[in-house]
């Protein structure tokens, strides 16, 4: 948690994001805000003298620039006079609300900006982790860091901090006018506001952080009760759960909702408590001319300032209070965009050579792997190699270590020591990207967008090449079925795919694969979860790629999947035990 002043953190934080460029332009609009409250505080000035004269008729003569402007102009009535300054005043009310209109647009245009440079870098972020990192956070954390929390930071950190700074200027030319015009009323306005603020603060802030730390522990369990209530939605309704889950959110929700209006009351208290300590002080002065002094007119004079400098200063301070209290709400969102920029997370951020070449083998040579807080080896000393075109089986029971090893060929994870060679080149972080151009992925539960076949067998290509589409059809025997669509490539397959049957599911998963014009294909328990006819109709589909020289290799339970391996690697505890051909596993099983 982070213990540092509020303002300093939100400032070191906001800086972070800015390019030279943008810190320039921030500190333009800091200007223009400055000029804006500089122009607020003009405003109020121009009542004062106002409110003066006015409070002693016939004075106006006495004032030397009241006085120049009356003959000036050549006014013929003291009544009109003070009719066109007000009518002056309003004026320049309109045409400064309607400039600083403009300014807050700019500001917000320029904070938006921010708040997408960092939604982009909290998205990369993420995306960057390590594998094993990036499951053990889990989605739903995922989603609220990279989309909830920047926003939450735009609105509770960046734009307070710009309304904090803006206020701060107008109090500090209102307070120093003061106290140059009327001492005695910037004591009594000392007296009654200061205290009354920093109390006010330091009753709120722990408070209103703690507030803050409680809500973005909830959220990510809202988003994850209600995609588990959609994607299980067969399941929980047949075992008549869905009650229950309407009580979890309702639960969680209401927490959210009791979090929000806490955090909504204390938002208004220092409205309440400054308004209240400037009625007391107004009484001050009322008390202390009634005792003190005979000049009536000193009184309404004293008490029309008060008010005047009150119709500044109280907005201000309230929004100054507010402000601080919001971002003391908001402070989880600095230490949650802070989250994992350690070095060791950015390690593999590396720059990419262009190429990687596969046309002789692939190399497995004493791979090791452990998972980070592990001490039992997943992967211990596995050693085989793979020619190019050839189709290569892994079997094993679960937790044998077959789809770590296909994680590792993918690098999504990294092993702790021996090599993996393409064509006696090590894989290593920096050719990653080449490599993944090289590899397709087919698995268990092909991820489906809710979105055309078109677009997910491209993956939300802008423009396709409608050759490789066709092929890549061809090659996953989907060709038939598209044509037999009334829409062809442009039909929606449905949330997760739910409008395809599951062979047709993980076809366009081969598909996928296809098109990108994989040379290396990993099918993990692509055919485990599919009936008789269905793995039969992806079988074929897997025969067909056996005509090709994309290498293949296979992770299955089902034996019969592995018909056209040429070799099938029998894996246990971590370690390759033996090595079969297909008709052997054929004759051991039966």
């Amino acid at each position: 948690m982070l213990k540092g002043n509020i303002l300093i953190e939100a400032t070191n934080s906001i800086i972070r994001y800015l390019s030279p460029a943008e810190k320039k332009q921030a500190f333009v609009v800091f200007l223009l805000q400055i000029f804006a409250s500089f122009l607020d505080v003009f405003g109020l000035a121009s009542l004062i003298p106002v409110v003066t004269l006015a409070s002693k008729p016939g004075s106006f003569k006495e004032h030397q620039w009241s006085s120049i402007l009356y003959n000036a102009i050549g006014f013929k009535s003291e009544t009109i006079f003070f009719i066109s300054l007000v009518g002056f005043i309003f004026i320049f009310f309109l045409i400064k609300n309607l400039f600083i209109s403009w300014i807050n647009y700019k500001q917000v245009q320029f904070t938006a900006s921010i708040a997408l440079k960092i939604i982009d870098s909290q998205y990369v972020k993420y995306i960057g982790l390590p594998f094993w990192k990036f499951q053990e956070i889990g989605t739903f954390e995922v989603v609220n860091e990279v989309l909830t929390v920047p926003n939450a930071y735009l609105n509770g950190i960046i734009r307070q901090m710009l309304v904090l700074l803006s206020e701060a200027v107008i109090v500090l030319i209102v307070v120093l006018g003061i106290l140059f015009y009327q001492p005695t009323l910037f004591v009594i306005l000392a007296v009654a506001l200061v205290p009354a603020t920093i109390i006010t603060y330091k009753v709120l802030r722990n408070r209103s952080q703690e507030l803050g730390h409680q809500r973005d522990l909830q959220a990510p369990k809202a988003y994850g009760i209600v995609s588990d209530t959609f994607a299980g939605y067969v399941e929980l309704k047949l075992a008549h759960k869905l009650q229950l889950f309407r009580q979890r959110i309702n639960e969680n929700q209401a927490l959210m909702q009791a979090l929000d209006a806490k955090a909504y009351v204390y938002g208004l208290i220092p409205v309440r408590i400054i308004e209240m300590v400037s009625i007391l002080a107004v009484s001050t002065i009322i008390v202390y001319s009634l005792l003190f002094s005979d000049d009536s007119s000193n009184l309404i004079t004293i008490v029309g300032l008060f008010a005047a400098a009150a119709y500044k200063l109280m907005p201000s301070v309230n929004r100054i209070l507010a402000s601080m209290v919001t971002m003391k709400h908001h402070l989880y969102t600095l230490e949650a965009l802070d989250a994992y920029e350690e070095l060791q997370w950015k390690e593999h951020v590396i720059k990419q050579e262009q190429t990687i070449s596969f046309h002789n083998q692939i190399e497995f040579d004493n791979i090791s792997f452990t998972f980070p807080g592990s001490t039992t080896p997943v992967l211990n000393g596995v050693s085989f190699s793979i020619k190019k075109g050839e189709k290569i089986g892994f079997i094993g029971s679960s937790g044998s270590g077959k789809t770590t090893l296909m994680n590792l060929l993918l690098r999504f994870y990294t092993q702790q020591s021996g090599e993996i060679r393409a064509d006696g080149v090590p894989l290593r972080l920096d050719n990653t990207e080449a490599w993944h151009r090289l590899v397709g992925y087919v698995k268990q539960d092909t991820f489906l967008m809710q979105a055309s076949l078109r677009d997910n067998i491209t993956l939300g290509e802008t423009d396709p090449d409608p050759q490789r589409l066709q092929y890549a059809l061809e090659q996953a025997s989907l060709a038939d079925f598209v044509a037999s669509l009334p829409q062809g490539l442009d039909t929606v397959s449905g949330e997760r795919g739910a409008r395809l049957s599951g062979g047709q599911r993980q076809r366009i998963g081969i598909a996928r694969a296809m098109y990108k014009q994989t040379q290396i294909l990993v099918m993990d328990e692509a055919t485990s979860a599919l009936d008789t006819q269905t793995e039969k109709e992806v079988s074929e589909a897997i025969n067909k790629l056996s005509a090709t020289d994309i290498t293949i290799l296979i992770i299955a339970h089902r034996i019969t999947t592995l018909r056209q391996c040429d070799r099938i690697y029998e894996l246990k505890n971590g370690q390759i035990v033996a090595v079969h051909t297909y008709d052997e596993l054929i004759e051991r099983h039966v």
